[in-house]
């Protein structure tokens, strides 16, 4: 006597899955955008940076990948450069403009929620919880 088994697809349980997947990614770049700002470590001169030059793209969370984008022409020397002394209180230029600053404003700013980071594991546990909800 022989047996013989087999898999079979749920092709639309799958793609439920995938669906709620993407969503969740998407919606967890937002919450941890959120979490970046109130992190107040983007330098902040005038909050266009940590504003509405900060932004999440979820176009491809179909992929499997989201970008969070900065899109002012100084947010790569700031972002390099963690040598430069950020203003970490509010201060006057030369000029005697105001301008505000972040307390702990600091290069590489992203990288506290990467690999390594000091908040390594809160993108995982916020998709976790997000997808947790979608499913």
């Amino acid at each position: 006597m022989s047996k013989t088994s087999g898999i079979v697809w749920d092709e639309k349980g799958l793609k439920q899955v995938d669906d709620a997947m993407a969503k969740a990614l998407g919606m967890s770049g937002y919450v941890l955008q959120d979490e970046i700002r109130e992190a107040q470590v983007i330098p902040r001169m005038d909050g266009a940076l940590s504003g509405e030059a900060f932004t999440v793209d979820t176009k491809t969370a179909k992929r499997g990948f989201i970008r969070f984008m900065f899109s002012t022409p100084y947010a790569r020397r700031l972002y390099f450069h963690p040598e430069y002394h950020f203003h970490k209180s509010p201060w006057v230029d030369s000029s005697g403009r105001n301008h505000d600053g972040n307390p702990n404003a600091q290069g590489e700013w992203m990288r506290l929620w990467m690999k390594g980071g000091k908040y390594e594991k809160r993108p995982s546990e916020i998709l976790a919880g997000i997808l947790k909800d979608l499913i």
